[in-house]
This record gives C-alpha cells, sequence and structure tokens, in this order.
C-alpha cells in the first residue's frame, strides 16, 4: 500500500498543472501547455537536471519554450483566390518544467521555485501574447492583400515580425531573468 500522503502529492501537482494549464488555454485559445518532468528536489539538482532535459529552440536550450504556428486557406470566388475571405488558425505550444517532487523541497527552496515558476509563466504567458497578436494580425494582412500573391507575401511579412518580436522580447529580457524567472 502506498502511504496517503504520496496521493495527495499527486493530486497536489495534477491540480497546480490543471490550474495552469486552464489559465492559460482560457486565455490563448488554440494554446496547449506541456511539461517537461523534473524529478530532482535540491536546487543544484533540479538545475543541472534541467539543463539535461530542458526543450531546445532555434540551436538554444531553454528552461521554457513557446511556439505558434499559423495555417491559411485562400478561398476561391467565382474561380479566383480571393483573400478578402482568407482563413486563419494558428496553434501555440508552452512548454514549462513540471517539478514533480516539489512538494519534497524544503520551505525556503519551495519557495524559491514557486516564485521561478510564476515569473517563467509569466514570461511565456507574453510569448504567448506575442504570438497571439500576430495570429490577429496575419489576419488582417491577409484579407486586405490586393491578390493571392500579396496574401502570401504579406503572411510571410507577419511571420518574420512576429519571430522578430519574440525574440527582441527574450533579448530584452535575457529569456525572463530579469523578470525573476532564474532557478536557483
Amino acid at each position: 500500500n502506498l502511504p496517503k500522503f504520496y496521493f495527495s502529492i499527486l493530486f497536489a501537482i495534477a491540480s497546480i498543472w490543471s490550474r495552469l494549464r486552464l489559465a492559460i488555454t482560457t486565455a490563448f485559445p488554440n494554446t496547449t501547455l506541456q511539461g517537461y518532468g523534473v524529478e530532482a528536489t535540491a536546487p543544484r539538482a533540479i538545475r543541472a537536471e534541467m539543463n539535461r532535459v530542458r526543450p531546445g529552440m532555434n540551436g538554444r536550450r531553454h528552461d521554457a519554450t513557446t511556439t505558434w504556428r499559423y495555417t491559411y486557406s485562400l478561398p476561391a470566388s467565382n474561380g479566383q483566390c480571393d483573400p478578402a475571405t482568407a482563413v486563419v488558425s494558428h496553434a501555440i505550444t508552452i512548454v514549462m518544467p513540471d517539478l514533480q517532487n516539489r512538494d519534497r523541497l524544503r520551505r525556503a527552496d519551495k519557495a524559491a521555485w514557486d516564485r521561478y515558476f510564476a515569473a517563467l509563466q509569466a514570461h511565456e504567458v507574453n510569448h504567448a501574447r506575442i504570438a497571439q497578436l500576430g495570429a490577429e494580425r496575419y489576419q488582417a494582412a491577409l484579407r486586405s492583400a490586393p491578390d493571392c500573391q500579396a496574401a502570401r507575401a504579406a503572411a510571410a511579412q507577419v511571420n518574420a515580425d512576429v519571430s522578430a518580436a519574440s525574440a527582441e522580447y527574450d533579448r530584452l529580457t535575457e529569456h525572463g531573468r530579469l523578470e525573476g524567472a532564474s532557478f536557483p
């Protein structure tokens, strides 16, 4: 038999992730929250494990990532491509560390983790905001294009602009470090 506290810990972890997932997906439709497991129970060991297993993007590894993908269709009207009827969809994915043994941390370490995690979450949510605004710009750019060739060029430009805005945000915040997303 497993001890009762084991089930309470599992419930607490599931509850934290459920609340986080609900908050993010409610604020940002078409958004998926994923976690990568971290099992260490001491700050330096947590950092070492995160450094080993954290996600990579553009050849670099970060504690969390937010990615997005825009897709569109340009329906035809009277046999001609009609950008004014463009349909845009998007998907955003946020990947964050999932500390499996948070309840086993010492009180001070748990408080430090919670501060870090909240700051990291806020940082990634800001990336999701950039991506969400990009989806809105994407649709507006497509629908205002005079023809389908211009619509495709506008889509490429919006993609480049959103990527540049996200990269600039990371540069200004040092990937969230200046916002408190640093552990230990």
